[in-house]
């Protein structure tokens, strides 16, 4: 159990599934095949003590896995979309018509692996209070507060004070993760019902998110477009070397990559490709799911 522990503490990703089967809890996800290939996990933190030993917030999370072509389809697109817009209604719950619900793009627009949240403030179809009244239908505002370094504010203030003047009924925070498998980047979508932490992924820790800062319901979406490379490297040695029955000194190894790869983060070629498309897919389903 310790090593498992140390592991867990090693371990640079924002993915819950692979934080929990990296302390061997996997057992805790609950797996449905869908069409099209899509796999959906979910896994619901109920306790402090499961929230330790997994190393994530209490709440449930909702893990969307596909193929790229899945994301490229337009009818599969669609599909997918729509799974992640019925996870997002059921998270949030029932919204009311006459308060907004506001989205939030987090991250840096300059670095592209790090724009999927101000892509999808861009393209959700945002309408006005009066707009939203005299068509009735939800009214939803969007906005991207960049980061700390650009602003010299913290994103969770910036969210504070919108909520606190405009009074939304729920937000939807948007950002980039970290994940620490390849299959993952690009090709997976995380809802969580309870909030986020901006960069906690790739070890930059910054004024958590969530309902005790907005006062309503807070669902963070996410799609991993960030790889630790010391985690990357990790997971492939280990891995090659247990396949090989050689033992592993992997206190060494930890020891030895913290050392020399702690700041190198890593995304693929064609990550520009990829945030379109997950940033896409998002918005329409932020769209469906309140109906804008």
């Amino acid at each position: 159990m310790h090593n498992n522990l140390m592991r867990n503490e090693y371990y640079v990703s924002d993915m819950i599934v692979e934080s929990a089967e990296g302390v061997d809890l996997g057992q805790f996800c609950t797996v449905k095949n869908l069409s099209h290939g899509i796999q959906k996990r979910v896994i619901n933190v109920k306790s402090v003590q499961l929230s330790k030993q997994i190393g994530k917030e209490r709440g449930v999370y909702i893990t969307f896995d596909c193929k790229k072509s899945v994301i490229e389809g337009k009818t599969t697109s669609a599909y997918l979309a729509g799974c992640i817009s019925e996870s997002i209604r059921e998270l949030v719950g029932i919204v009311k018509k006459t308060a907004p619900v506001l989205v939030v793009g987090l991250g840096n627009r300059n670095i592209v692996c790090d724009s999927l949240g101000d892509k999808v403030a861009a393209s959700v179809n945002v309408t006005g209070r009066a707009s939203a009244s005299l068509n009735k239908k939800q009214c939803v505002c969007a906005i991207s507060p960049g980061v700390l370094g650009t602003t010299g504010i913290q994103s969770a203030q910036i969210v504070s004070a919108i909520c606190e003047k405009i009074k939304p009924c729920a937000v939807i925070l948007v950002d980039s993760l970290a994940t620490g498998a390849v299959k993952r980047l690009g090709c997976s979508f995380q809802i969580s019902s309870n909030g986020i932490s901006p960069g906690s992924g790739v070890g930059q820790d910054k004024e958590r998110i969530d309902k005790s800062v907005s006062g309503v319901p807070t669902i963070s979406v996410g799609v991993p477009l960030m790889l630790s490379l010391r985690t990357c490297i990790y997971n492939f040695l280990t891995d090659y070397l247990r396949s090989q029955n050689a033992e592993i000194n992997e206190f060494a190894l930890r020891q030895k990559m913290a050392d020399e790869m702690t700041r190198f983060v890593v995304s693929p070629q064609d990550v520009d490709y990829s945030v379109g498309l997950c940033a896409y897919v998002i918005a329409k389903a932020i769209n469906d799911a309140f109906g804008v």
